[in-house]
């Protein structure tokens, strides 16, 4: 590099580098050093943790100084930049704003120039880059996570609410990380996923020959979770008897695997969510009111996208830049007239509706995003954004929503909303709306 380049960079100021990740909807950044090497990976030395089953103790190095460089450290999954898998232990630069992948998760080390001179690199060995904060510009966003980060400190129960699709899980592992367990596991209990014949089994386990087909003794996803975070989501969804047993757990901190003649004892610390009113739903005898108040320690409302719209665009040049490098494609443009587009969109089905928009539109457009790119129609070659509608309210209004955006297809729009199907066909025959017919 000759003097002229030097001096170029220096008139334009020093170089503020954050590292991006992002693992399906779930986002967080990483400030880098100005100078020195970080380790990804999900060990607990690692600089910057992703705690994901695909990325390796120790995945990648981080290379920082005047160009970034990333090196795989002969991970198991791999490093992939512009769609080819690194070889190991070979240092390879990237550009700004490049993304690459480190096992399934995408990482994008985004540059902006600032107007004061660079700080001195950290002492080698300190703790570099190890504070995780999620993508999140609307001021309301960032008064709710700070929220969250003074209710992880205790050891109260936590009841996360808002739409689905909206960002719950992002901020049930933000309390996780934040909180003193955060060593400990984040075991995800998707209660709607689970059959109804197994629920009690996967949650609290069984004993060897409990059952046909028991022929092992198996500890549960509440065990599991012991010395860590329980993260019950779609907790609405439980029977009646699941409640029951699951309040008995909150109560005494003991499981009574299927099975079992005696309890054992758990240290977990319980956080729900729900796109469900369980207040009201308690009221009307549909949810255990005692179990509600049980999980209803500190209850946080994750807004919809359509109320923080100063998310939208972050949030959406990341998931590009996610889908390009997952396509191994260069990073096409979101211009202008995109960005407006997106603004005005109502997101039935919030951050998880703008992903799939986004990464569509990658996989379509040239090197630039266009309107016309993000919204299309079956059958259509392309179609322009459609109009704004005014913010409404209730979960008839957005499912409504969905199924004229999927021209009636039930799978599609619960895909969309992130609901399972069998909770969406439950939903339709609640709010009246008439199924529609197969075409």
């Amino acid at each position: 590099m000759d003097d002229s380049t030097l001096v170029a960079r220096t008139q334009r100021g020093p170089v503020k580098r954050v590292l991006v990740v992002v693992l399906d909807t779930n986002i967080a950044t990483h400030d880098l050093p100005a100078s020195g090497e970080v380790i990804l990976g999900r060990g607990e030395g690692a600089g910057i943790r992703v705690d994901h089953r695909s990325v390796s103790r120790a995945h990648a190095a981080i290379e920082v100084g005047e160009v970034v460089r990333v090196r795989d450290l002969g991970s198991a999954n791999g490093t992939s930049l512009r769609g080819a898998r690194l070889p190991a232990n070979r240092a390879v630069e990237i550009g700004a704003n490049e993304a690459f992948q480190v096992g399934d998760a995408t990482v994008v080390v985004h540059e902006r120039r600032t107007g004061t001179r660079p700080t001195s690199p950290p002492p080698a060995g300190g703790d570099v880059g190890v504070a995780i904060a999620p993508l999140v510009v609307d001021p309301a966003m960032r008064n709710l996570f700070d929220l969250a980060r003074r209710v992880a400190a205790g050891t109260i129960n936590v009841l996360v609410v808002g739409e689905s699709g909206a960002g719950k899980e992002v901020l049930v592992r933000e309390i996780h990380a934040a909180s003193r367990r955060a060593a400990g596991p984040l075991v995800a209990i998707n209660c709607a996923a689970i059959s109804e014949t197994l629920i009690e089994s996967e949650l609290f386990g069984h004993e060897r020959g409990a059952f046909t087909g028991a022929g092992t003794a198996k500890a549960g996803l509440v065990e599991v979770a012991a010395g860590g975070t329980a993260f019950l989501d779609e907790v609405g969804e439980l029977s009646p008897a699941a409640q029951a047993k699951l309040l008995r757990v909150i109560e005494d901190r003991r499981v009574l695997r299927v099975g079992a003649v005696e309890a054992r004892p758990v240290d977990v610390r319980f956080v729900a969510a729900t796109n469900r009113n369980l207040e009201e739903a308690a009221a009307a005898g549909e949810f255990r009111e005692d179990l509600y108040f049980r999980l209803a320690g500190v209850v946080l409302e994750v807004p919809p996208l359509r109320e923080r719209r100063a998310d939208i665009e972050p949030l959406a040049r990341a998931f590009a830049a996610a889908a390009a490098a997952q396509q191994g494609r260069e990073l096409p443009e979101l211009t202008a007239e995109a960005v407006a587009a997106l603004l005005a969109h109502p997101w039935p089905g919030n951050v998880r509706e703008l992903r799939n928009v986004v990464e569509r539109a990658v996989l379509l457009c040239g090197d630039r995003i266009a309107p016309a790119d993000l919204f299309r129609t079956r059958g259509a070659t392309a179609a322009p954004a459609p109009p704004a509608r005014a913010a409404t309210d209730g979960e008839r209004t957005r499912i409504v929503a969905a199924l004229e955006q999927c021209a009636g297809n039930q799978t599609r729009a619960a895909e969309l909303l992130g609901i399972p199907l069998r909770t969406f066909v439950k939903r339709l025959a609640q709010y009246d709306i008439p199924r529609p017919k197969r075409r």
